[in-house]
């Protein structure tokens, strides 16, 4: 659907670019679009980890790459410099996720690798923290990628995903619309808890945000 002057509203862009893959023009502007759109939830569930100085973390479905850029900033705020990789199955997403970070991959603190959450070209125990921003929802086998994501947390790393909404009663319709139409994965708080700790994690707990329908649920390995 196009707007009086032509352009595309949001919900064309995000459907012609597809949000599970995302790749063309479209695809690069609903990338932009969601490095703005996501960055209040996203700082919101970061606030719930603790980093330290040196960490090295990863962002898997790391789209425009802005979810890597306040890794970095966390980590330094902890007190040095640390690593962060970022991983995607998207080549328009990987190719955004560097040209926003262009300065600190030439710098030797960031990666970003094309591939797929089923098989991560990491070793086990890589990283301190792991991330999922608004990603787990296309993941095509759950219960597979999240013990592919727990090999490479090192024991007592942490992983955190994030999400936009969850499920519970009252959702509005256009969102039980939007599930349905892009087939996403959307659990309770309680299920979400119950894979992560099937997956291999010790611990999970959800964080809810009051007055919205946030969820960052956080694993401990």
């Amino acid at each position: 659907m196009a707007d009086t002057d032509g352009t595309m509203d949001e919900l064309a862009v995000t459907q012609a670019g597809n949000p599970g893959n995302p790749h063309g023009e479209f695809g690069e502007q609903m990338l932009e679009r969601m490095n703005r759109s996501h960055a209040e939830v996203t700082n919101w569930a970061l606030d719930q980890l603790e980093f330290k100085a040196g960490d090295r973390a990863l962002d898997i479905g790391c789209g425009g790459g802005a979810t890597m850029g306040r890794l970095a900033s966390c980590i330094e705020a902890a007190g040095g410099m640390g690593h962060v990789s970022g991983v995607d199955i998207s080549t328009v997403s990987c190719e955004t996720s560097r040209r926003n970070n262009e300065e600190a991959i030439r710098a030797g603190r960031m990666d970003v690798t094309q591939a797929s959450v089923e098989s991560l070209p990491f070793a086990d125990g890589s990283f301190d923290i792991v991330t999922t921003v608004e990603s787990f929802y296309f993941w095509p086998d759950p219960e597979r990628c999240l013990a592919e994501v727990a090999r490479v947390v090192r024991p007592g790393g942490r992983f955190l995903l994030v999400a936009d909404v969850y499920r519970r009663p009252d959702l509005a319709e256009d969102v039980l619309q939007n599930i349905e139409r892009y087939d996403l994965t959307v659990l309770t708080p309680e299920e979400y808890e119950q894979l992560l700790r099937e997956a291999g994690f010790s611990a999970a707990k959800a964080h809810l945000k009051d007055g919205t329908t946030w969820i960052a649920v956080e694993g401990v390995r």
